[in-house]
């Protein structure tokens, strides 16, 4: 249980929800499941609150499937560096999961939402700092601070 409610994004303004379903998704693993987390993409998504990303994470987290969780961050990374030209999350997973060597499989995802957190953000790249940013084809280069 400890393992998708910490999948459950905690930083968005939707608490009570939040609340609602992880309590709804509880009292089902309880219920249906005897408290064991299914490792099943369909019945994880069946779950209260629980979407394909979600399922996605706990599948690669507590399961050890080698899943792509198609968050922001992965989306604009694979976009910009050239791994995806999809226009979904969906499509850029379907991507990743084809082209991504299977020894690196299990981690990718994380790699790829570290370097979109902290590097390869949104509005301000910092691409100055990137260790790949010969590989990007974001053309809106961001110069280093004070260049």
């Amino acid at each position: 249980l400890a393992k998708i409610a910490c999948a459950i994004p905690a930083d968005i303004g939707l608490y009570r929800n939040k609340a609602k379903n992880v309590i709804a998704l509880s009292r089902r693993l309880l219920d249906e499941y005897g408290g064991e987390v299914p490792s099943a993409r369909d019945t994880l998504e069946s779950l209260p609150g629980v979407g394909r990303k979600t399922a996605n994470v706990v599948m690669n987290i507590a399961f050890g499937e080698p899943t792509m969780a198609g968050d922001t961050h992965v989306f604009r990374v694979a976009n910009r560096i050239g791994l995806s030209h999809g226009k979904t999350p969906l499509l850029v997973e379907a991507d990743l999961i084809r082209i991504v060597p299977p020894r690196y499989a299990l981690h990718a995802h994380h790699w790829l939402i570290l370097h979109g957190r902290y590097l390869c953000k949104a509005r301000k790249p910092e691409c100055w700092r990137c260790p790949i940013a010969s590989l990007c084809r974001y053309l809106d280069k961001t110069p280093a601070p004070g260049a």
